[in-house]
């Protein structure tokens, strides 16, 4: 099911107060996009996959809700995610991300106590924590971003379902993961009918390809279009993820054969790379 609401606009981003500098680079990631591999001069695109997870951000923001964005790999949720959440108030953005695979609750609290960067210590047993979480939650419009969720244990969704529950005012939570992230909220009937907006990623279509990819580059910039459709069926397939590693194999294919455009034996040698 996938729920597109209208479209919003963001609101400049404003200036957040200051914190020290070690305290920032200590706990606070990095969210800006990050283009896979590295790749030079790729250009932000408003792509229609863009444009419904920024208007699902934004109304999941404005109604406190607890929403889904999932799909398979490479399709652009993560980083169109970011990208949204890059124009908000860093401050009051709690990130979710670990490094470790298959966090449980305790990493959950944890990590909410140094993203509000709370001025005490550690509460040392769960029900304190949680306590103190509840009151801290509401006193601003935080956002719990949740990316990589389909690493989630099953009782991390219901933690944050009983958290989200018991703040007055709510938190807005967002996750975006796999299709088990998903499957795993469907099936838990409380966790379901808490869901506000429940967001597919698709591959894009061959159209979306054609308009998409060259503006996304400018390698792609001018090709013929039977190359790109070429490209896609024999091995993007729609993928943002695995586009960039076909621009990638693009670029050394033109420095390794001297060409100076995309031409079929460019995309031959990058093919062959795949």
């Amino acid at each position: 099911m996938t729920t597109v609401p209208k479209r919003k606009h963001i609101g400049q981003r404003r200036q957040s107060a200051a914190a020290p500098a070690n305290e920032t680079s200590r706990r606070r990631p990095d969210l800006r996009p990050q283009h896979f591999l590295g790749l030079k001069d790729s250009t932000l695109v408003a792509t229609d996959t863009l444009l419904q997870i920024k208007d699902t951000v934004i109304d999941t923001i404005e109604s406190r809700a607890m929403s889904v964005i999932y799909g398979d790999p490479g399709l652009g949720k993560s980083f169109s995610t970011r990208a949204t959440i890059q124009e908000m108030n860093p401050d009051l953005i709690l990130p979710l991300d670990f490094a470790r695979s298959r966090p449980g609750p305790k990493d959950l609290r944890e990590e909410l106590f140094h993203q509000m960067r709370l001025n005490c210590k550690m509460p040392g047993t769960p029900t304190a924590f949680d306590k103190l979480l509840r009151e801290s939650l509401p006193r601003r419009p935080y956002v719990i971003v949740c990316d990589e969720a389909q690493q989630y244990r099953r009782e991390n969704f219901e933690f944050l379902r009983k958290l989200w529950d018991n703040c007055d005012p709510q938190p807005a939570i967002v996750f975006v993961g796999g299709r088990e992230a998903y499957e795993t909220l469907q099936s838990d009937p409380a966790l379901a009918s808490r869901i506000y907006i429940r967001l597919e990623i698709l591959a894009m279509t061959e159209d979306e390809i054609l308009k998409t990819v060259p503006d996304s580059h400018p390698v792609w910039r001018g090709v013929d279009e039977a190359l790109l459709k070429r490209i896609d069926t024999q091995y993007a397939l729609g993928s943002f993820r695995e586009w960039v590693k076909v621009t990638k194999h693009v670029l050394k294919g033109m420095e390794h054969l001297g060409a100076g455009t995309v031409d079929e034996t460019v995309v031959e040698w990058a093919l062959g790379r795949c």
